[in-house]
């Protein structure tokens, strides 16, 4: 698959270490809000009981949800302060468990009470979970700085594109190369892998031309990278739009769904939620109320 095969190992840890967590985290402080009785007398009776709402997430994905540094397993980012402060709104505490990403919505309801990990809102997701939109988001590329590729985000074919295998910027990767096929052009050459930074690794190290995901995990990376990436905006097709994240929940638990929901527009309406995206650098993504699966064009 690559040539300098031998070379690639120390290229790749290289590049993993510049593209790093470190001293990025804001965390916010989640320890002023106080309980909504209204609210939490709405738990389901389970998760009353044990006073604690389980979460599962793929944190690997920072800004939004990483582990730290510092031991190698405290959950921490965007998401994770969001969760938070849902859970000081209801009162209960937060177990922010990690999963693989693709293994998260199966499980909820039996695993998870709730998935928190940037999901971003399709129908197709929707006919499987529930979704409370949090977040509205766009997409970025992420190139070798310099562009030595010279990659173009308007001429896909016969590039080489690392991926994260179930998300919503792999299904666009692969109706992108669908295309190309039609139109007798040379294949992308698409290369999934179950990690966002195993996709930052292989474009830094120069074994993947680009690779594509939402903005804030794209423009932290790059920040992160000391100079060896950089960023390049989607200039049409799907990618180029803006479109909600959400928290997922069971599709049979529509009371639990319309608590989140409710819980997150509380924080919205106090002014929490704008301070805490603010935190993060990202307040323009908020949204003016948290929908229940909310209508999408993707």
């Amino acid at each position: 698959m690559f040539k300098n095969i031998n070379r690639l190992p120390l290229i790749a840890a290289l590049a993993m270490s510049a593209i790093s967590t470190t001293g990025f985290a804001q965390n916010f402080d989640t320890s002023s809000i106080k309980v909504d009785e209204g609210l939490a007398g709405r738990l389901p009776a389970k998760i009353k009981s044990a006073g604690v709402l389980t979460i599962g997430s793929d944190t690997s994905y920072a800004p939004w949800e990483f582990l730290s540094e510092k031991d190698g397993q405290t959950p921490e980012g965007i998401d994770v302060d969001i969760a938070n402060a849902i859970g000081k709104k209801l009162g209960v505490k937060i177990d922010f468990q990690t999963s693989a990403f693709e293994a998260i919505l199966p499980a909820l309801g039996s695993k998870f009470d709730i998935g928190v990990s940037a999901f971003s809102i399709t129908n197709e997701r929707m006919n499987a979970v529930n979704f409370v939109s949090y977040a509205d988001t766009g997409a970025l590329w992420a190139i070798k700085a310099g562009n030595p590729a010279k990659f173009d985000p308007e001429n896909l074919c016969g590039r080489k594109i690392a991926i994260q295998s179930g998300t919503y910027f792999e299904r666009s990767i692969n109706q992108e190369n669908d295309k190309c096929k039609s139109e007798g052009k040379t294949e992308i050459e698409v290369l999934p892998f179950s990690k966002q930074p195993e996709t930052l690794t292989r474009v830094a190290a120069g074994g993947a031309d680009a690779t594509v995901s939402g903005e804030a995990g794209i423009g932290y990376a790059a920040k992160q990278s000391n100079g060896v990436l950089e960023t390049m905006e989607p200039k049409s097709g799907p990618l180029s739009k803006h479109g909600p994240n959400g928290i997922a929940v069971a599709k049979s638990d529509m009371a639990l769904t319309e608590l989140i929901a409710d819980t997150i527009n509380s924080l919205i309406a106090d002014g929490t939620y704008k301070t805490l995206l603010d935190t993060w650098g990202i307040g323009s993504v908020i949204v003016e109320k948290a929908l229940v699966n909310p209508e999408v064009k993707i």
